[in-house]
């Protein structure tokens, strides 16, 4: 192992900027606990460095989140995505543990030379549809927007608690990481115990995006055991992603 501790990731993107390759991952002061004790921070290296050794990588400082953030109401942040701001910027955008509403991000601000990293709670947290459930994000040259497929809540099923909410899964997009404005529903069913389309990963393919779900669903032997407890993998295409068109 490069680092000594114990840690936690996600299929997460890992991207090329400035010559380095840049991942994010978490680390965790309490191996038998969940989300508080994670503690975020990012990973590069040279493109041409040999990846295998340990001394080609730098990572930030270890940043832990504080349950008084959020009105008191944060659980802990994960499974963060890097992606160049438009200032173009390397950021961590993570998943945050919040019990209300439709979900929210947090943004970490990461050092030019990828050894600092900073967050201020009173702007770094934004409002991202399904942003309590896993998420990836990728930037689209063309489009010049962010993009990313989640478990966007709709109003009517708000009240269970939001992370255990995957019966919808969304695309949604940004201009800038902070507004996020919901473009289509891509999969939905009207039951939230047993079905689940969520952990999506995706690219992009020329007008497309294709994507895959872990996915809950109805199989003619019972189902799955619950919503989380998946009994799929499906694939999904989805036709002209950037037409105004999808717009609900």
């Amino acid at each position: 192992m490069l680092l000594k501790g114990h840690f936690h990731c996600a299929p997460v993107p890992v991207i090329e900027f400035r010559g380095r390759l840049w991942r994010a991952m978490e680390d965790t002061t309490d191996p038998n606990r969940w989300g508080l004790p994670f503690r975020a921070f990012m990973m590069s290296a040279p493109v041409n460095a040999d990846l295998l050794d340990a001394a080609s990588w730098t990572c930030t400082n270890r940043l832990a989140g504080e349950r008084q953030w959020l009105g008191g109401k944060f659980g802990g942040w994960l499974e963060g995505n890097v992606v160049v701001d438009p200032d173009q910027h390397v950021v961590d955008i993570l998943r945050v543990e919040y019990p209300r509403g439709g979900g929210k991000a947090a943004i970490v601000q990461i050092s030019d030379d990828g050894r600092t990293a900073s967050f201020d709670p009173k702007t770094g947290f934004v409002d991202l549809p399904g942003g309590c459930t896993k998420f990836t994000i990728r930037f689209d040259p063309k489009s010049k927007h962010y993009w990313s497929l989640t478990n966007h809540i709709p109003p009517r099923h708000r009240g269970r608690h939001p992370a255990a909410t995957r019966n919808t899964l969304a695309l949604i997009r940004s201009p800038d990481m902070r507004r996020w404005e919901v473009r289509s529903i891509v999969a939905y069913h009207p039951d939230e115990s047993k079905h689940g389309f969520q952990y999506a990963d995706w690219q992009f393919d020329g007008d497309d995006i294709v994507a895959v779900s872990r996915t809950a669903h109805d199989d003619g032997l019972g189902g799955a055991h619950n919503y989380h407890d998946a009994n799929y993998l499906t694939f999904h295409r989805l036709f002209d992603f950037r037409s105004e068109e999808r717009k609900p």
